[in-house]
């Protein structure tokens, strides 16, 4: 795996069919990046609807990324620039992985491929250029939409964990996918 610190500093921005992911800045703490945050629909299927979310926490969130490996994205509409989600991408140089998510926050946008298209943009990045050995992602079983982000990315399951979380009062399952480099599989 080539050292991934040197790509978040010389990080060219990732094209894919619909999208273009550039490193989040500080120009990306907007307030339509808040109103997602603090959407009940938006967030309905991660734990950041448990917290209000400021401009501070978000700043805050944002500069733990600094000096580490792990690398922020903001997600645009590759045709109109339009600024619409955003990616996270957690690495452990040990182990020679790296877990993503996603988030679409821009509610027009459900639906079109986007959340997919970025997905495979960032697992493709990660696979061919950063040849990061594995690539994981998880989310809840009732989240049909990431699920078959993961599953039509190759990504394969990877572990579940019985009645994780709490979605209005009924337990679900946490879900894990992954997918191993072809160049660097286990044996």
């Amino acid at each position: 795996m080539v050292e991934l610190f040197q790509f978040k500093n010389n990080f060219v921005p990732l094209e894919g069919a619909q999208v273009k992911l550039s490193l989040f800045t500080a120009h990306h703490l907007t307030d339509r990046y808040l109103g997602w945050l603090n959407d009940p629909a938006v967030v309905k299927f991660s734990n950041q609807r448990f917290l209000q979310h400021t401009r501070e926490s978000s700043s805050s969130y944002l500069d733990s990324f600094l000096h580490t490996d792990n690398i922020f994205l903001a997600i645009c509409l590759k045709e109109s620039g339009q600024y619409v989600g955003t990616m996270s991408v957690y690495f452990s140089s040990a182990h020679q992985v790296a877990d993503i998510g996603v988030m679409v926050g821009e509610r027009s946008c459900w639906g079109k491929g986007i959340g997919g298209d970025a997905w495979r943009t960032v697992l493709d990045w990660l696979m061919d250029v950063a040849r990061v050995r594995k690539v994981t992602g998880g989310t809840l079983r009732c989240n049909a939409g990431m699920v078959n982000i993961m599953i039509n990315a190759g990504m394969k399951p990877d572990g579940v964990r019985a009645g994780q979380e709490l979605i209005d009062g009924k337990p679900e399952d946490v879900m894990y996918f992954a997918k191993f480099n072809s160049l660097q599989k286990p044996k």
